[in-house]
């Protein structure tokens, strides 16, 4: 039996977290026995299966003996992250750790140390390198055996790296966790005042800069028609953009633009309220609710980043180039009223469900 220690940020709702729960999910458990390591408690974090172990950091444990100890640890001088990592790698005794994205960088250093072998899952593109140190960058490549992206860009930035073993592993969904309960999804619109009528916009992520959240400045401008909406699902960030755009909205289009933060349960329902996925990120290294939204008919409008610009057909959505707001514009008001393939659209997305990847992921896994 093959052991592996994951390391991950939250096992949050984002798309690097929902491939590996999807993995966890569907793990053959007589070839492999595995930990989960967390810098934060997701929202699926306490749902993952009782035969996966799981802890995550001291300072978000919710554990008063463990911050205790964090303290005492700091005040005599060491590291509480290094201790506990490694403290837990010597008690678990993996074959070698699965780090999942980036942006963990303090591992690599607590890897080298105590000589074990790390896989790391990229899940970015360059914007994300910007914000890892030099060196940490530099040391993740050195110290990771394998690297494995979540498409070809990614992997293609580490070719030109010269690393000697980069993978390719799609994000997917899972077809069969998708549940759109019709009556909860009309309460929602009754709740968020949408009619019949209404041509809801759905966007999906955290209202970042690099989500595209500034853009919705331009887009309530544009369409002043009441009956056309934008339902932002994912977490809201406390600042000053977040606030402006609030009070925009608030006092010159009300209604018009719906926040429906995080969501875990009702994550489907609400997707299935719109009538078209709006893309406003800037950069996007796969693009996963792309995936959802045509597994649920919805066609995609937005920037071309990601896969979309090979995986939008005709009759499932269209791209422009990043940055093009003006193409954009004209391209939504196009699909206000164009005909979509919810046939197609869905056969598309299949390609990238578990039941079609995991035995690639399968076979990846039993490689390393």
């Amino acid at each position: 039996m093959k052991k592996i220690l994951f390391i991950t940020q939250n096992l949050e709702r984002t798309g690097s977290e929902m491939v590996l729960w999807y993995l966890f999910n569907n793990l053959d458990k007589s070839k492999y026995e595995i930990h989960v390591f967390c810098m934060e408690k997701g929202s699926l974090y306490n749902l993952l299966p009782s035969h996966i172990g799981k802890s995550v950091v001291y300072k978000k444990s919710g554990s008063l003996k463990q911050k205790i100890w964090r303290t005492v640890l700091k005040t005599v001088g060491i590291n509480p992250l290094s201790y506990q990592l490694t403290a837990l790698h010597n008690k678990f005794k993996p074959d070698y750790w699965y780090v999942n994205t980036l942006v963990i960088p303090w591992v690599y250093q607590v890897a080298k140390t105590i000589k074990v072998d790390v896989v790391t899952h990229v899940h970015e593109l360059l914007q994300a390198f910007t914000i890892i140190k030099r060196n940490d960058f530099r040391l993740m490549v050195e110290e990771s055996k394998v690297i494995i992206g979540c498409s070809e860009q990614v992997c293609e930035h580490f070719r030109v790296l010269g690393h000697e073993d980069v993978r390719l592993q799609s994000s997917f969904i899972d077809a069969s966790d998708v549940h759109i309960e019709l009556d909860n999804v009309e309460a929602l619109k009754r709740k968020h005042g949408i009619g019949s009528s209404d041509f809801v916009w759905v966007i999906s992520g955290g209202t970042s800069y690099m989500k595209g959240f500034d853009l919705l400045v331009s887009l309530l401008i544009e369409f002043k028609n009441p009956n056309i909406k934008f339902l932002w699902i994912g977490k809201q960030r406390d600042d000053g953009l977040n606030y402006y755009i609030e009070e925009l909205a608030r006092s010159k289009y009300p209604n018009q633009l719906i926040f429906a933060g995080a969501q875990s349960d009702d994550y489907y329902n609400y997707m299935a309220m719109g009538n078209g996925l709006l893309l406003l990120s800037r950069e996007e290294s796969f693009s996963l609710v792309t995936v959802e939204a045509a597994f649920l008919g919805l066609p995609t409008v937005g920037f071309g980043v990601g896969i979309t610009k090979s995986f939008l057909k005709e009759g499932m959505g269209e791209t422009v180039g990043v940055g093009d707001l003006e193409g954009l514009m004209l391209v939504m008001e196009k699909w206000h009223t164009h005909t979509v393939d919810k046939a197609l659209l869905k056969t598309e997305a299949l390609v990238y469900d578990v039941e079609h990847q995991i035995s690639r992921y399968h076979k990846l896994l039993d490689e390393l």
